[in-house]
């Protein structure tokens, strides 16, 4: 049988942000700085930065014990580093004031053929809602909180992450932002861009090896699966539930409405034969477990810590990056954290009517929905049909879409 991937290999981007103690973002030179020490304490790190981001990229490794170990060295030397400035990390999807995202990207390999890297790049596209919801860290986002567990994922990640595309192997070429990217043209890699930035260093080498294994699976097993309209469909739904409930979410699988956490939890299953090759095995990933269990996020932690500071959100990131300053302070979260109720979901046509203001143009819409461009037009011309959407064009000729219950002046009809 044909390996698509061999041998098997794991790294990541990971972004944090640095911050000065006021919890106001140092420059970019700051963090030009940082990244040179820390290149210059550890030569295998390969730090970088990414405007005012420092980027830990550790990789490529082949095991779980190797890229824990030095996942762990980072982190020493990185808080030794900022210590010596008087700064501090902030380990989120995103920062309260800021519009960049801060992202995890997985890198697993080694793929050499680009037909095959493409295939396992069409398969992982089911799995990008539930890992997600796993890696949901974005609560609070330009000031706003409560609307999504992840509001990086939502807003595709300002376009760094943008919803699953499914490309023909025999037509595609090298991209650079879906959720998850082919990246052959760079390397031997397959990516996962779709991962908020994660708090937690343990945390982090476990969902890499959990990508991992759960790559090697779709190389090996689900490499040619096909995907229908309705499918397609179907899994972008699910990753606006994910952004939105994280592990409360409910997901349409296999044509049945399934927590998300009994979908996740199937996908340990399927990654084991892979995390195997890494040294790794199920009971590795025991934060990710607890999480299952608990069906607790970090997008959770960080509401909790935000309704402590009663919404203010300066207080809450000073709060947030010093809570951090504890390497473990997740875990010790969730050990006393309360399990979380299965949420279910909104009508995902309804809330895009909502949306819909008075002469929204498509191209907005299409910018913020994950539906693909033909579903969209749909569900706009059935709302029409329905008389609950009023359809005009601007004198470009653009559609715009007014709700009806607004056409009169922007105020409801009595």
């Amino acid at each position: 049988m044909t390996r698509y991937i061999e041998p098997l290999t794991i790294g990541y981007d990971w972004e944090m942000a640095v911050l000065k103690k006021t919890a106001e973002n140092v420059t970019e030179d700051d963090v030009t700085w940082l990244s040179d020490e820390l290149r210059r304490r550890l030569p295998w790190g390969k730090t970088g930065t990414d405007l005012e981001l420092v980027e830990s990229r550790i990789g490529p490794v082949r095991s779980f014990a190797e890229i824990l170990a030095k996942s762990e060295r980072f982190e020493l030397e990185l808080r030794q580093a900022l210590a010596r400035r008087g700064w501090i990390l902030l380990r989120s999807g995103t920062r309260p004031f800021e519009r960049e995202p801060v992202g995890a990207h997985i890198h697993v390999g080694t793929v050499r053929d680009w037909t095959a890297a493409i295939r396992i790049q069409n398969g992982m596209a089911r799995y990008v809602a539930p890992l997600a919801a796993l890696m949901a860290n974005s609560p609070i986002y330009r000031r706003r909180a409560g609307d999504y567990k992840s509001y990086r994922v939502a807003s595709f990640a300002e376009w760094c992450s943008a919803p699953q595309a499914i490309v023909d192997p025999s037509f595609s070429r090298p991209d650079w932002g879906g959720d998850v990217s082919t990246k052959l043209a760079l390397g031997s890699t397959v990516e996962l861009r779709v991962g908020d930035g994660v708090g937690s260093t343990r945390l982090m080498c476990e969902v890499v090896a959990l990508v991992a294994g759960l790559m090697h699976h779709v190389a090996e097993r689900e490499a040619d699966r096909r995907l229908s309209e309705e499918d397609y469909n179907t899994i972008m739904v699910n990753r606006w539930r994910a952004a939105k409930y994280g592990l409360q979410a409910v997901l349409t699988w296999d044509g049945e409405e399934v927590p998300v956490q009994t979908v996740l939890t199937s996908m340990v299953e399927l990654a084991e034969d892979g995390m195997e090759l890494l040294g790794a095995s199920r009971a590795d990933l025991r934060t990710v477990r607890t999480m299952l269990r608990k069906r607790q996020t970090q997008a959770d932690f960080q509401l909790v810590v935000f309704a402590k500071e009663r919404g203010d959100a300066h207080r809450f990131t000073r709060t947030m990056a010093n809570i951090q300053r504890d390497p473990a302070a997740f875990e010790k979260y969730l050990r006393r954290a309360q399990i979380l109720p299965v949420v279910s979901p909104a009508d995902y046509p309804e809330r895009l009517l909502s949306a819909i203001e008075v002469e929204t143009p498509y191209p907005l819409l299409l910018r913020q929905t994950p539906l693909a461009p033909a579903a969209l037009d749909a569900l706009l011309a059935r709302f029409v049909r329905e008389g609950r959407l009023l359809e005009g064009r601007s004198k470009l000729g653009i559609r715009l879409y007014t709700r009806a219950e607004l056409a009169h002046g922007g105020e409801p009809r009595a």
